[in-house]
This record gives structure tokens, C-alpha cells and sequence, in this order.
């Protein structure tokens, strides 16, 4: 009886034995697989490079269409007039460009995707000319969610904590934080002391970011897993760190919630707006704030609510690029501002735009570049 168990217990070993390494066997089959992908990958430098070259060529094909808009036009105001989409525009293909004597192949194997989003970075609010009321009421309608009922305090907390997160002093605003609250964090941090520069930063600053020993008052635009809230999403675009000048009318028609900060607690004012121009212009899209007189009386009432200057011209355009081969993607963004911007969309500025580097004088191009990323997100 003893042998009997003793067997069993070696057939048992053996068997676990045997599994340990079947799985060994198939997680170094997969590690070994993976390797020889990255390898691969990192092998052919010249594929990224190519890449590369395609996302630069595609921000000169954008720009060269806004820009003939722009000199045929004379005018921009919303990517409906048909600069939006480049490619069908200009009709240019990857194809169009082959770099090597062997693209046709190549294309044929592993053929290369193009995709270009353009966005009017003008009808977004500049984040520092919003007042404290305006940003206090604005938290309080997100945290309200869908319930009709807004509590107008509860937006407060969230403002002391931004602006705690931002001044140079130690004190506590009534529901702010200063370091002594970070400080006790896991792990511990200290607040910026200057002013707000990225939307990601919302992810350290009290309240905005999920907190498990607060619930119920923290994950306003992160949640337990480190997602974007839908009301981080609407914050991000509806709101610039770059533009400060004039809003554009035309982008709110495509935000619907930025409309209806502007418009307040006028839900008429909201869906007159929304209903876009009913001129005899036919465009989808409006040209003046002053020519129609409900016009007129329209934009005049939104700009009394937030206080935020209006316009329906485009001062600032982002452009967001992706190549994709296979595998392997290049992302380009760029924002984009007029050479010569007209008077009326510098008004009303914080400070001074960056100027442009001595090769994007010396090169003539059409735009001001304020800022290029590669392979990053470029939201802020």
C-alpha cells in the first residue's frame, strides 16, 4: 500500500513536471517570436525613416492646400470650406511619391496608410482668459452630470485645488491643497507653482484625478484606472494653452458642449446657435457676426454671458498626422498660425507667439510652425 502511494505521488511530480515544461516551452516560443519581430523592427531603420519622410510630406500637402484656400479665398473660417481633408482635395496618394525603385512592391507587401485630422485650434477658449465664476460654474455643471439640479458650490473645490496647484504660496485655499496634502501621497510630490501648462497635469491635482481614500470627490477627469473622463475629453477640447485670441464661432458648431457654455443657462440662445447660419450665403458655416441682424443680436448675447470675444475666422490650425506600414506608424502634429495674422486675432492675447525659427524664414513657408511633435500626443 505504501509503494502504491509513493508511486503516485512520482506519477503526480511527474506529470506537474512535464506541464512546468510544455508552458516553459510555449512562453519561450513567444518570447523568441517577439524577439525576432523587434529585431526585425529595429533592424530596418530606414523604414522609419521612410515613415518619417511620408508624415513630413503629408504636413506639406495640409499646408499646401490650407493655403491655397487661404489665397484663393482670402479667408478661412471652417474646415467645411473644404480644406478638412487634403487627400481628396489634392488627390495625391502615397503612390504619387515613391521614394525607391522598388515602392510598387513594397506598397504591394506592406502598403502604406495615410491619415491627416485637421481641427480649428481658434475655436478653442483660451484657458487663462477664463474668469473664476466661469470656471466654478463650469465644473459644477460636469459634476452635475445629467441631473437637472446644479449645485453652483460644487465646482469650488475644484478651483481652489487648480489654483492651489498653481500659486507660489503655501496657504490653503477653503478646499484646496497645498504640499502637506501631496506630501502625503503615495508616492509624495510637491504642487507646480506656476501656471498650468498641459492637460495632463490635471492627473496630480486634487480632486481631478482618482483618489481611493477619497471616492466620491476625486476621479472628476481620471477615473480608478487612469482613464480620461468624459469630462476631462470635452475639457480638452474645448479649452487651448496655445491659442489666446479670438474664439471661432464655426468650431462651436461642431462642440456642442463648449456652445453651451458659452450660452449659459439660455437654452433658446443655445438652439438658435446650433441651427447655424439661415442667411442667403448657403454656407455651412458663418462669414460675419454682424451682417444678419439675428446675427448680431446672437453673438452680442454670448459674448455678455462668458465675457469671451467672438470672431468666424480660423487664427490657429492643429494638424495631426499618422502613417501607418504594417506594424510600424510615424505620428506628426503641428500647429499651424498665419504669417500675417489680421489684427482682430491677435487681440485680446496673453502673450506674445512664439516666433519662427531662422529655416522657417529662410524657407518661405506659408505658416508659422509654433510647435511640432513627433510620436507624442500633442493635446495641450
Amino acid at each position: 500500500m505504501k509503494e502504491a502511494m509513493q508511486d503516485k505521488s512520482k506519477g503526480t511530480i511527474l506529470v506537474f513536471v512535464l506541464a512546468l515544461i510544455v508552458l516553459i516551452g510555449v512562453l519561450s516560443l513567444r518570447l523568441m517570436k517577439e524577439t525576432v519581430q523587434e529585431l526585425r523592427h529595429v533592424s530596418q531603420s530606414y523604414k522609419r525613416n521612410d515613415l518619417q519622410t511620408h508624415g513630413y510630406v503629408a504636413l506639406d500637402v495640409a499646408v499646401g492646400v490650407i493655403n491655397d484656400f487661404k489665397d484663393n479665398e482670402g479667408t478661412l473660417y471652417s474646415p467645411e470650406q473644404g480644406w478638412g481633408n487634403p487627400f481628396e482635395y489634392s488627390g495625391v496618394r502615397p503612390s504619387d511619391l515613391a521614394f525607391s525603385e522598388n515602392f510598387d512592391q513594397e506598397q504591394g507587401q506592406f502598403p502604406i496608410e495615410w491619415s491627416i485630422i485637421i481641427t480649428d485650434e481658434s475655436a478653442k477658449i483660451p484657458f487663462f482668459q477664463v474668469s473664476e465664476k466661469d470656471l466654478v460654474a463650469l465644473f459644477s455643471v460636469m459634476r452635475a452630470e445629467e441631473d437637472s439640479l446644479v449645485d453652483e458650490d460644487d465646482g469650488q473645490p475644484f478651483y481652489d485645488a487648480l489654483l492651489d496647484w498653481q500659486d507660489a504660496d503655501d496657504e490653503d485655499r477653503d478646499e484646496g491643497a497645498e504640499d502637506d496634502y501631496y506630501e502625503d501621497l503615495d508616492p509624495p510630490y510637491f504642487t507646480s507653482g506656476k501656471p498650468l501648462e498641459s492637460f495632463d497635469e490635471f492627473r496630480w491635482i486634487k480632486g481631478f484625478a482618482h483618489n481611493e481614500e477619497d471616492p466620491e470627490d476625486s476621479g472628476f477627469f481620471y477615473d480608478a484606472k487612469g482613464y480620461e473622463t468624459i469630462h476631462q475629453q470635452n475639457f480638452e477640447k474645448s479649452f487651448s494653452f496655445h491659442h489666446d485670441g479670438i474664439v471661432n464661432v464655426n468650431g462651436l458648431l461642431q462642440n456642442p458642449f463648449l456652445a453651451k457654455f458659452l450660452c449659459g443657462d439660455d437654452d433658446d440662445l443655445y438652439e438658435d446657435f446650433m441651427a447655424g447660419p439661415d442667411d442667403d450665403s448657403g454656407f455651412p458655416y458663418f462669414t460675419s457676426l454682424t451682417t444678419n441682424p439675428r446675427h448680431s443680436d446672437m453673438f452680442a448675447r454670448m459674448r455678455s454671458i462668458r465675457g469671451i470675444e467672438l470672431g468666424t475666422t480660423v487664427s490657429m490650425i492643429r494638424v495631426e498626422i499618422m502613417v501607418r506600414r504594417g506594424k510600424s506608424k510615424f505620428g506628426l502634429t503641428a500647429l499651424l498660425g498665419p504669417k500675417n495674422p489680421s489684427p482682430s486675432a491677435s487681440k485680446g492675447a496673453r502673450q506674445k507667439k512664439p516666433k519662427p525659427s531662422k529655416i522657417n524664414q529662410a524657407f518661405g513657408y506659408p505658416w508659422h510652425v509654433l510647435t511640432l511633435r513627433e510620436n507624442e500626443n500633442l493635446i495641450d
